[in-house]
């Protein structure tokens, strides 16, 4: 008797394999029928039941057991599958079926002859598949496909079904399902042939019903070129029409393997439940791509808004939040706004011209600012016309900007003395463009503008002061504006915290993009955004449940993401940043009535007054750790997705999911390459318990402590440890096909992309060899160990599990090309994977990365992933962001100096992009003359409070050069300051960033000098420039523009020791006025210790307001703008 419900759910896949394959016919009948009348119930255990019997058969030859799976299983597909086929839609049907497919074929049906019973079951079922009209929702998700695929291609069922009918049906709805899917747009090349067919099919059936004589009527011209497309003769006579009509349906059927080329799809799974199930499913239109990842508070047609586009300032949006528990106070403020965005501003008397109440000086009369008064309230409306791009136009356009919703006079007139500034540097074209103006029918219309390249350089900052620059910068260039809409008002008023921006013309077709995609900026040019935007509108586009059944299916509808990057601190701030935005824009989906409303807010501020204050540092580690180290289904769960990892986590997940333990690594690394099958059966169990820190691991920490000593000792050259290290990676991370380059090969290498050891390569692979030989000695293992023997086991055995739709990889300029290409094989059916990163930025120990290496990779990858020949490879586009929406132009001349001395001594080490541009200018950075740790007094406070530390560290840091760095410097402050290093600060921003002992503590020492070889009044004694020599400059200056770079609005650069960074001064001073002080009076309470009042209120809400998504679906009040 086989039991069905078993309390040691753990171990139930043997227990249920003995009883199914040894049942009496009576018990398995007993037991295929409860399976079969509780399908639903079922399904997850026996999706497990049959990845199980995968695993333990599909490796090894064929044996006794082959008649017996082949009974249990051809039972359970006549019995269960095949009755159950309807149900389609459930999570786990799919895999389910390719499992019991696959386990048929190795088991018993092999022969595919008509006299073999078990290749008639799956001729069956495919029949079957056709009958019950689920083929597009099998064929466009994973498993489906797979199946699907070996059935018809691999067991060549395409060529054995006499039912030529039953194949032109399967191609014509796969057809059909491609042909409404925006994402294959990109595919409809592929289609050519089968069209050609089916026009011409069409064409002469309707020629032979007609036709009263033996002649075969004249073709169009359209016919005609079908016909040379297809390379095909068209017959003579009307009796040899048949023979060529059965040529031209076989033609059409070979056309099922291109068109299947683009499958799986989400889009089409999303379409084909749709159709499939009516009932349960619903989806609305999807655009083309141009449009298909809708930012969720974006513009959209149903806002009913007028003709003008309205942005909300930074300050705007804060002000409705102080609103929100008011939402009557919000819907009269929205309406309003819609009358402005009418273009009818005199019917509504809408352009009263604001001015100071407290000189009655007007703003700058070129470019009115206007006041509404909102009646019964005393709140007012500052707003005015400017030009952007907007998303709705897709072009440059007029629009209006608000710049505050308040009753704070004080407030109002501060914000009008600074636009009457912003105003006057404007340039006289700008001027023009916010003040043009197009009336018709009594309405003022928006005017689309063309670009004007030399809008940054024209702008006159000449005779503003330091505070007014950094002022119009805050206004203009890192206050970002919120495009209104229904979603937005909808998020306000349920307490939404964060929500997505305006971006530019470039960021928003990087969002865009339906393909994979290689996004290449300098710092603070977007980067990150575009890769969060993107992920977001694409998260949010995938959901598709209207109705509580489609909700209790969601698994299958949210797309599976997973964003990786290196440094655990970014991922989690990025982590962090995304939820914050998903979570507002989900607010905008909720229906809730009044009632439901007053409890909600109730529940919020019950919720905000006890919510801990979080520690991110805590945090961080333990919310990794909560994640399974296993890509398991039935461990990572939904509720993990989107997946936000780091690289180190992403193949500890790996190795649990393969069953490989860190000890595993060092013997793998010694075997051959052919006996990789052995070895993954031999460790074909559960997944283990894994400690990354494991002490056999090498990282440049342990190879410069236990290892360099005894290389430095073995050559008798003096190598920079740092430098061999990362020749190191040339040898063994470069190429993921060998587990490192032969001697000759590595010999062969060229020397302009790997010009360091230029004449000591000889040395360098002895080296190499030594350091192999001792840590197979010492039984240790490094990066590369641990990726390469993860990559092959990957290329042996797939995934397999969940089907992970889009992969997003930040700072991919930290990976290993290895590393890089573990992900993409391990993702080989990923719609698409973004990645985007700063080569200039590439300052992890080791590195050797290149993107032309990375292009290269990702195109071979797209080429080789298809399972279908002689199609077109769609390259993964690249993006080139040159703007820098972060830093003023005083930080980016300084930044930009930093790149320049880069390209002058290591050319090949960065990639050529166009010089990085900043809208406004800004203080130049500060050097510190003489600085002295006893000046870090002024940090210290002997308050404890943890809001203080929050509240100053997010907005100001002082970056050193390590860990050991680190830790001094805590030491002596305390808390009074957020202290991060250089690698640990990369991807963040911040307003005032103070770099200490960057030279101090440099290992360069004295190399630094040879800067000074470019100076024009360089001094005697100047080095000269070596490659070998001087090539730890390369990762220097990395280092050094990473750390400038974080700054928006003050540099501070200190350093105890002023003769090692006497040459970057000296550079710098002959380059622009740099400002050098011996003292330390810009040090100041007022400078270090300021706490801007927006950056302030952000923190508060974020500390205080702790919103858990859960309440149940409502009515929402309507908003109108008219």
């Amino acid at each position: 008797m086989v039991i069905l419900d078993d309390d040691d759910t753990n171990n139930y896949e043997q227990k249920w394999e003995k009883q199914c394959l040894y049942a009496s016919d009576s018990d398995l009948d007993e037991f295929l029928v409860k399976l079969s009348v509780s399908f639903n119930i079922y399904i997850p255990k026996l999706q497990t039941f049959t990845s199980y019997l995968c695993d333990k058969y599909l490796q090894v030859a064929p044996n006794i057991k082959n008649i017996l799976l082949a009974r249990f299983i051809s039972r359970l597909i006549t019995d269960v599958i095949q009755e159950n086929l309807q149900k389609s839609d459930t999570f786990g049907f799919s895999e389910l079926l390719h499992n019991s497919i696959e386990l048929l074929w190795w088991a018993g049906g092999k022969e595919n002859k008509k006299t073999n019973p078990y290749f008639r079951i799956i001729i069956s079922i495919f029949s079957t598949i056709m009958k019950v009209n689920i083929l597009e929702v099998l064929i466009s998700e994973i498993y489906g496909f797979r199946c699907l695929k070996r059935i018809l291609f691999d067991f060549n069922l395409i060529n054995q079904i006499e039912q030529l009918e039953l194949l032109l049906k399967a191609v014509d709805t796969v057809a059909a399902l491609a042909e409404k899917c925006p994402e294959h747009i990109n595919d409809l090349s592929l289609s050519e042939g089968y069209k050609a067919c089916t026009a011409l099919l069409e064409t002469l059936r309707n020629c032979r019903a007609d036709s009263k004589n033996n002649l075969i009527p004249l073709l169009s011209i359209r016919d005609q070129q079908h016909l040379a497309l297809l390379r095909m003769k068209m017959p003579q006579k009307l009796s040899d029409l048949p023979h060529f009509l059965t040529a031209l349906e076989q033609r059409k059927i070979e056309s099922f393997r291109d068109l299947i080329r683009g499958f799986p799809c989400i889009g089409c799974h999303k379409q084909a439940l749709n159709h499939t199930f009516p009932n349960k499913f619903f989806t609305e239109y999807e655009s083309a791509p141009s449009e298909c990842f809708r930012l969720p508070f974006e513009f959209n047609e149903d806002d009913k808004l007028g003709p003008w586009d309205i942005l909300l300032s930074e300050d705007t949006i804060k002000d409705l939040q102080q609103l929100e528990s008011t939402p009557e106070i919000i819907r009269i403020i929205m309406k309003k706004l819609g009358h402005i965005s009418s273009g009818e501003w005199d019917k509504h008397e809408l352009r009263c011209i604001a001015v100071q109440t407290s000189d009655k000086v007007h703003v700058h009369s070129t470019i009115p600012v206007y006041e509404v008064v909102l009646p019964n309230d005393d709140l007012k409306i500052l707003w005015q016309v400017d030009y952007g791009f907007t998303i709705r136009s897709n072009s440059l356009t007029q629009l209006v900007k608000i710049w505050a919703v308040t009753d704070n006079q004080e407030q109002l007139n501060k914000i009008l003395k600074n636009l009457s500034i912003v105003h006057q540097v404007y340039t006289p074209n700008q001027r023009y463009w916010c003040t043009k103006k197009n009336i018709e029918d009594n309405k003022i219309l928006p005017i689309s503008l063309e670009v004007d390249a030399e809008t940054f350089k024209d702008r006159m900052y000449s005779l503003r002061t330091d505070d007014e620059l950094l002022m119009i910068h805050e206004m203009i260039v890192t206050n970002k504006f919120v495009p209104l809409s229904t979603n937005l008002y909808k998020s306000l008023v349920l307490g939404g915290l964060n929500f997505t921006f305006q971006v530019s013309k470039n960021e928003y077709e990087i969002i865009n993009c339906p393909t994979s995609a290689i996004v290449v900026g300098r710092s603070g040019t977007g980067k990150t955004t575009c890769i969060v935007y993107r992920q977001l509108a694409s998260y949010l586009n995938s959901q598709l449940y209207k109705t509580p059944s489609l909700y209790d299916n969601n698994r299958n509808f949210y797309k599976r993401q997973i964003f990786i990057t290196v440094s655990p601190t970014f991922r989690y701030r990025v982590k962090k940043h995304f939820y914050t935005l998903r979570d507002s824009a989900m607010l905008s989906r909720k229906e809730i009535t009044k009632r439901k409303f007053r409890e909600y807010r109730k529940k919020i501020e019950e919720e905000g007054a006890s919510a801990p204050i979080m520690h991110e540092e805590k945090d961080e580690e333990k919310e990794l750790n909560s994640i399974p180290d296993t890509f398991n289904h039935l461990q990572l769960t939904e509720d993990k997705f989107p997946l936000f990892i780091t690289f180190d986590k992403f193949v500890k997940m790996l190795q649990g999911t393969y069953g490989i333990n860190n000890q595993d690594l060092i013997i793998k690394k010694k075997l051959n390459s052919n006996n990789n099958d052995s070895y993954i059966k031999k460790n074909n169990r559960k997944p283990s318990f894994i400690n990354m820190e494991d002490k056999n691991f090498v990282n440049y920490k342990a190879f410069q402590k236990r290892y360099w000593p005894s290389l430095s000792d073995y050559c008798n050259q003096k190598f920079e440890c740092e430098l061999v290290y990362s020749e190191f990676s040339i040898i063994k991370g470069t190429n993921p096909e060998v587990d490192f380059l032969s001697r000759e090969d590595y010999r062969d290498v060229s020397t302009k992309k790997y010009p360091v050891f230029l004449y000591n390569r000889e040395q360098i692979y002895d080296l190499f060899e030594h350091y192999e030989k001792m840590k197979a000695r010492n039984n240790e293992y490094d990066s590369m160990d641990r990726t390469l023997a993860i990559l092959r086991y990957a290329e042996k055995k797939a995934l397999g599990s969940l089907h992970i739709h889009e992969v997003y990889i930040d700072e991919c300029q930290d990976n290993h090309i290895v590393d890089l290409a573990l992900i993409l094989k391990v993702f080989d059916r990923a719609s698409s994977i973004f990645l985007a990163g700063d080569i200039a930025q590439c300052i992890a120990k080791g590195s050797s990365f290149r993107f032309q290496d990375l292009k290269d990779l990702m195109y071979k990858w797209e080429h080789t992933r298809v399972p279908t020949k002689n199609h077109n490879v769609i390259k993964p586009k690249q993006f080139h962001l040159d703007i820098n929406y972060r830093s003023h132009d005083g930080i980016l001349q300084l930044a930009a100096s930093v790149v320049d001395l880069i390209h002058h001594f290591f050319p090949n080490s960065i990639d050529k992009l166009p010089r990085e541009r900043a809208e406004i200018g800004g203080p130049l950075p500060i050097i510190f003359d003489g600085f002295q740790k006893e000046y870090f007094k002024i940090f210290s406070t002997t308050d404890k409070d943890q809001n203080s530390f929050i509240e100053f560290g997010a907005y100001q840091v002082i970056i050193v050069r390590d860990d050991d760095a680190k830790s001094r410097l805590k030491k002596l402050i305390g808390r009074g300051a957020m202290v991060m290093t250089v690698y640990d600060a990369k991807g963040m921003e911040f307003n005032d960033v103070l770099l200490y002992n960057f030279f101090t503590d440099s290992p360069a020492l004295r190399k630094w000098r040879v800067i000074l070889s470019i100076c024009k009044d360089n001094s005697e004694g100047v080095p000269t420039f070596s490659p070998e020599k001087h090539y730890i400059l390369s990762s220097e200056l990395k280092h050094l523009y990473v750390a400038v770079t974080r700054a928006k609005q003050h540099l501070w650069i200190c350093d105890e020791n002023t003769e090692c960074s006497m040459p970057i001064r000296k550079y710098w001073g002959g380059l622009f006025n740099v400002n050098v002080l011996k003292d330390h009076r810009f040090l100041s309470d007022k400078q270090i210790k300021k706490i801007r009042n927006l950056q302030e209120w952000w923190a508060e809400r974020l500390v205080k307001i702790h919103i858990r998504y859960q309440s149940p679906q409502i009515s929402c009040p309507e908003i109108t703008y008219m």
